[in-house]
């Protein structure tokens, strides 16, 4: 082979790649601009799925509050607020607000006690139905209003994480001596401060509960008996009177 075929083939070779270089490179950016087109579809799709999934949940929250058209915008907006403002997506904080309506609360006691319970179940890291549960039930147990939800979560909370006091064991405590408590006078604060203690001791759930439920009845039925006694005495002082 000549110099002058050498060098032709050179020009050949030289010109083939740059063709190839040029071919790699509209690949390349054909390649990204897929790829760029394949990651918008896929969050348009998740967009469209946790658009209908917001949408159901809402449907889902209507359809047990019996909340107004008006209503159901309310918790909507509060949904979509804290949906923003929280760990928790919109559809989740729907979901726990159709927990408190399935406890029976009304659209007012379900916006002031949606917040408090968030923050409950992100500092134990609970469940959020589960937290919502044994919150509602708590706040019934001792007779408060649905607003005073931030001071039993905060309660709870404190309890959680300074004791060896669980979400569960306090539910299956509460069972027991919730009632029974409010009765005797005794606060959801020191009740649960009682049942840390106890949970401390390696007395827990039902036992705890069941065991300080027995002592919160005996001193109501003592101190009903002493107010007894001072009214017979009273009634005695009169008729002799």
């Amino acid at each position: 082979m000549t110099s002058r075929q050498l060098a032709g083939l050179g020009a050949q070779t030289a010109a083939t790649n740059a063709s190839m270089m040029r071919l790699a490179g509209k690949a390349g950016g054909i390649a990204a601009v897929a790829g760029s087109l394949f990651a918008m579809v896929k969050i348009m799709q998740h967009a469209t799925t946790v658009g209908k999934e917001f949408e159901q949940a809402l449907a889902n929250l209507k359809a047990i509050s019996g909340a107004t058209n008006n209503q159901l915008l309310g918790l909507d907006k509060r949904a979509r607020e804290l949906g923003m403002s929280t760990r928790y997506t919109a559809s989740q904080v729907a979901f726990l607000q159709t927990e408190f309506a399935r406890l029976g609360f009304t659209v007012d006691e379900i916006q002031n006690a949606t917040k408090a319970t968030l923050d409950l179940a992100a500092a134990t890291d609970a469940d959020l139905a589960q937290a919502a549960l044994i919150a509602g039930q708590t706040v019934r147990a001792f007779g408060l209003d649905a607003s005073e939800t931030q001071r039993v979560t905060d309660t709870m909370a404190k309890s959680f994480t300074s004791s060896a006091l669980t979400m569960d064991k306090f539910s299956d405590s509460m069972t027991y001596v919730g009632p029974v408590a409010r009765s005797a006078g005794f606060s959801v604060e020191g009740t649960t401060a009682t049942l840390g203690l106890l949970t401390n001791a390696g007395i827990s759930g039902s036992i705890a509960g069941t065991s300080l439920r027995r002592i919160f009845l005996e001193l109501s039925n003592a101190v009903s008996y002493t107010h007894l006694r001072a009214h017979e005495t009273k009634a005695n002082i009169v008729c002799r009177l």
